[in-house]
């Protein structure tokens, strides 16, 4: 069986995110079960050198069409987990699986945050354009029972029970098709972590800071409202992947109790998670969501939203908020200052990551059995 796998979208802007992880790891598992592997990729982007060091035959998609691969190395099986490309990516094979990690664009249309996260006037003019060709010239509302949205001849995989009915509830057509719902991979390479940049339990911390559907802007004022009430809380509040400060510190009350940082390597990230006193997770719309995940592995405690895939996935081990209310927000933050549900919920992390991390690495070959068209064992 010839099988040929899209690592297009492991080359992501950033050299880590979710998305990233997922496809790496389905990579290198599929690598060890099948000889006949075939990779797709675009040298103009990010890709880690693991994959180009495989030994796996690789295709440059700048230098050959998919057609012309397909067509060359016959290939029975195409994998791609980013459903997103599918448009691009309609190939003639005997089976095509898509991996659909959410309906996001269809769930999520708009929320008035989205404005706040653009630097100039001239960006939210362009963002403002952007949102009303979402909401009235691109209309959700023809796409949901459009056959067209979806491949025809398409196999997919989910990751979460959420996702999976979201797909249904939006396209009813594809109620027919057995979609099988996979915990995404974590990796079980040891990562060797940084030393912390900053003293243990002394910061709250947020991640994916440039994405506004993390809502971490919300999380941020809300922090700032509480710092400004009880000065003798002695936190910081440390945000990653800050593209642009200016969004952020604009209006901050408590400027220094914030520190703004770009990208930082995958070590440091789960230093900072370790070593974080709680996780903030205020996401809008997530199909299964990492970060907590992250953190609940160190015995952080964890306040997230309590919308779509989230509480699915904690379940008990976070307390959850309105994402949408900053009062609330500020509420679980300070619950969990009071020791007694501190120790509760740092206990429920550890247990609750056993759960999940287990399921991972089961759910990772079912993913790998699904592709090679194999049954899973019970």
């Amino acid at each position: 069986m010839n099988i040929l796998f899209d690592l297009v979208p492991v080359s992501p802007t950033v050299q880590f995110e979710g998305g990233m992880l997922y496809g790496e790891n389905v990579f290198f598992a599929l690598q060890k079960r099948n000889k006949n592997l075939i990779g797709i990729y675009d040298s103009e982007r990010y890709i880690n050198s693991k994959i180009l060091e495989s030994g796996i035959k690789l295709y440059d998609i700048n230098h050959i069409s998919l057609k012309e691969v397909v067509e060359k190395e016959n290939i029975d099986v195409f994998y791609t987990f980013q459903y997103k490309r599918q448009d691009k990516f309609q190939v003639s094979v005997k089976r095509y699986i898509i991996t659909w990690h959410d309906v996001r664009g269809l769930e999520l249309l708009y929320d008035k945050i989205e404005l706040h996260y653009t630097e100039n006037f001239y960006m939210k003019v362009k963002k403002m354009i952007d949102i009303m060709m979402r909401l009235f010239i691109r209309n959700p509302s023809e796409r949901i029972n459009n056959k067209k949205a979806s491949v025809e001849n398409a196999e997919y995989i989910t990751d979460s029970q959420h996702s999976k009915h979201s797909i249904i509830g939006f396209y009813p057509h594809l109620a027919e098709k057995n979609i099988p719902v996979f915990y995404p991979p974590l990796s079980d390479e040891l990562v060797e972590l940084s030393q912390p940049r900053f003293t243990p339990k002394s910061y709250f911390l947020l991640t994916s800071s440039s994405r506004w559907i993390k809502n971490n802007l919300r999380a941020v004022w809300a922090l700032d409202e509480l710092f400004a009430q009880r000065s003798d809380l002695n936190f910081k509040v440390i945000l990653t992947d800050v593209a642009c400060e200016k969004i952020y510190a604009k209006g901050l009350k408590n400027k220094e109790r914030f520190v703004f940082l770009n990208y930082v390597e995958r070590a440091e990230l789960l230093s900072l998670h370790k070593n974080a006193y709680a996780f903030i997770y205020p996401s809008l719309n997530e199909g299964f969501g990492y970060p907590p995940v992250e953190s609940m592995r160190y015995g952080v405690p964890v306040a997230a939203s309590g919308t779509t895939a989230v509480p699915e996935i904690c379940q008990n081990a976070a307390i959850y908020f309105d994402p949408y209310n900053m009062s609330e927000i500020k509420n679980r933050i300070l619950q969990l200052l009071d020791k007694d549900i501190y120790t509760e919920y740092s206990a429920r992390a550890v247990e609750r990551y056993k759960i999940i991390s287990e399921r991972q690495r089961m759910d990772l070959g079912k993913i790998v059995n699904f592709i090679l068209g194999e049954k899973s064992p019970l």
